[in-house]
Parts: C-alpha cells; structure tokens; sequence
C-alpha cells in the first residue's frame, strides 16, 4: 500500500521559509500529489477488479454421469437439501435406491452457468459459477469441501460470493477443474502445470446430518481414501 507523503510535516520542519517556497518543498508538493493520484488510480482499479459480477446465465442443461460402474453409468446428477443453506449433488438412480417410493423435496435436476458479460455462458472452455437455480437472490456457488482426515473432497453448493472452485467445461462438455484453481499445485511431475484435470468420483459420504449415500466428490491425490468411491466424468447436457 502507498502511503501518500505529508505535506504538512514537510511544512513544519522547514518553517522559516514558508514565505519563499524552496525548489525542496514544491518538488515534494508535486510528489505528494502524484502519489495521492496513484493511490486513487490503484483503489478504481482495485474496485472494479472486485466488482467483477457473474450476471450473465446459460440455458438449463443436466448434469450425466459416465462410468465403468453399469449402476452409475448414464445417470443424471440432482441438486438436493444437506442443510440451509447447502447442496449436495447426487445420482437421481442411486437416490430413488436409497429412499424408494419417497417424494423428496426441492430436488434439482436442471442446472445453470453464470459468467460474466465479456463471455457467453453457452460455450464450453470459459470461467464462470454453476448454479443449482436461476434468478436467486444469492449465489450459490460450486466448490470443495475441505478435509483434514481424507483426500475426498464432497462438492457441495453453496451461497457465496466468492469464487468457488472455478469448474468449467472442456470442448466435449466435460466438467474439469482447472490446475490452477488450487495453489500451490503440485502434480504427479512435482511440477506446476495449468493442465486440465477430471477427478470426480461418487463416494458414500455424510455431510453434517444428510446421509444421501453416493455423492459428486473430488479426490484431491491418489487414489481415493474410501473404499465405495467410484470414478465418473460429469458432462453438460442440455436441458
């Protein structure tokens, strides 16, 4: 941060010629004034790099699950409740395994990408949120739940403004997460790379007082700490 220089202080220590400003004391005039200019110019642009708004929404489109797991493979992810005012993300299939014949409440199966007006969140390879709802009055962003006793990491929705973890979608429609989202990144070369990575997984996990069973995850190394995880590839399909 610049701290602008005190003209004033300046002032008191050269008093005696006040009546004759000195080359000294105006240079230092002019200096102040630039670096209060500087100051202002940095706080604008500080401002609006802040201000950057996600506004502009895609069209629906679902969420499908590939997998080498038959049960898994061809199904569609849903937006369910894990507590106010959070979202977990789930496979319609093994949900309606889970808890037969029951009529689930504000379930989601229709998704959205926000971006921002520079971008058309209808093309795939661009940064931007995903959202379980259109027009909320908050957004609810995608990210990763951190852990300290295991590499899986549940996704979980939530109402932030911050960025989440960034995931887009590649040329396919695949979902990824960029390496450069999580700092510092080391990969498998121990070398910083801004590669593409695909590490979803579907793991029985709990999170808080919801037990939905098999949920969206990302394992952030390895192979997976639980032993019920199976890999997935989550790509957009329009609604």
């Amino acid at each position: 941060m610049i701290t602008p220089v005190s003209t004033g202080l300046l002032l008191s220590v050269i008093k005696p010629s006040l009546h004759k400003p000195s080359n000294l004391i105006n240079k230092m005039q002019f200096t102040s004034k630039t670096l209060l200019s500087l100051a202002a110019a940095l706080s604008v642009a500080a401002a609006q790099s802040a201000d950057c708004v996600y506004d502009v929404q895609s069209a629906p489109f679902h969420l499908r699950l590939t997998s080498d797991d038959a049960r898994l493979n061809d199904t569609l992810l849903v937006s369910v409740h894990a507590g106010p005012p959070f979202r977990q993300l789930v496979s319609e299939v093994l949900l309606e395994e889970k808890y037969p014949g029951q009529n689930l409440s504000d379930i989601s199966i229709n998704f959205y990408y926000n971006t921002t007006s520079t971008n058309d969140p209808n093309l795939n390879c661009l940064p931007g949120k995903l959202h379980w709802a259109p027009e909320q009055s908050w957004p609810s962003v995608f990210g990763l739940e951190s852990s300290l006793a295991s590499n899986v990491l549940p996704v979980i929705v939530s109402p932030t403004q911050g960025e989440g973890s960034g995931p887009q979608f590649d040329e396919e429609g695949k979902l990824f997460q960029r390496a450069r989202s999580f700092s510092p990144v080391i990969t498998d070369e121990n070398t910083w790379s801004g590669a593409n990575y695909y590490k979803w997984f579907v793991c029985a996990t709990v999170y808080g007082n919801y037990n939905y069973g098999d949920a969206l995850t990302w394992v952030s190394g390895g192979l997976p700490d639980g032993k019920d995880c199976r890999a997935v590839n989550v790509t957009r399909e329009w609604a």
